[in-house]
């Protein structure tokens, strides 16, 4: 996609702004020391190598090198809290990918998103609902023309699913993804609906 972000330059202005709650840079090969502990924890791998796999982690890695290096049409970055890199998200275009696309039938140009938060002491902390409104404002719908993000976890992921409710995503199908053991709940967020502002209970 058309998203790619330079990272943020250090300024040696006065006048300093305040630290977003959420940014998300691009994810360079120096990150993918922390990107493999990350897969690795069991609240990620649970979903990331799903099904298991003898190549997991080292398969994964490479697919975010040819990313990093503009060879595969996924752009993926850090999503950082407050400065501190917490995770991962990566955006793309559906269409971009055949059998995918096909898969979901949708109707209008549209983007996808994929997720997951690495550090052990943040899951269940209420992250996801803000992190995905912020990702969706600052980078999807900023940064393309395309109609509508979609965001497909798979049915048994709870914590996800509550993540999608949470943050506003109107409306969801169930749909068989390829190479996917179980059906994914997919949900699509319109370009001009905006997310409702953030539950204060998440």
């Amino acid at each position: 996609m058309v998203f790619r972000q330079p990272r943020p330059s250090r300024s040696t202005a006065s006048v300093s702004t305040p630290e977003p709650e959420y940014d998300f840079p691009v994810l360079t090969e120096a990150d993918l020391p922390l990107i493999r502990r990350w897969l690795l924890e069991p609240q990620v791998s649970r979903w990331w190598a799903d099904p298991p796999r003898e190549t997991y982690p080292d398969d994964e890695l490479e697919k975010y090198q040819r990313r990093i290096r503009g060879e595969d049409l996924v752009d993926v970055f850090f999503i950082r809290h407050r400065g501190r890199p917490i995770g991962l998200i990566q955006s793309y275009r559906i269409d971009d990918h055949d059998e995918y696309g096909t898969a979901l039938a949708l109707d209008t140009p549209s983007a996808g998103i994929d997720l997951f938060i690495g550090e052990p002491d943040l899951i269940g902390k209420g992250h996801g609902p803000e992190l995905i409104r912020s990702f969706l404002r600052d980078i999807v719908f900023a940064r393309s023309e395309l109609d509508e993000c979609v965001i497909g976890p798979s049915v048994r992921n709870a914590s996800a699913l509550r993540a999608s409710e949470k943050a506003g995503l109107p409306f969801g199908t169930d749909v068989r993804v390829p190479d996917g053991p179980h059906p994914h709940h997919l949900t699509r967020t319109p370009r001009h609906t905006p997310p409702p502002p953030a539950d204060p209970r998440s």
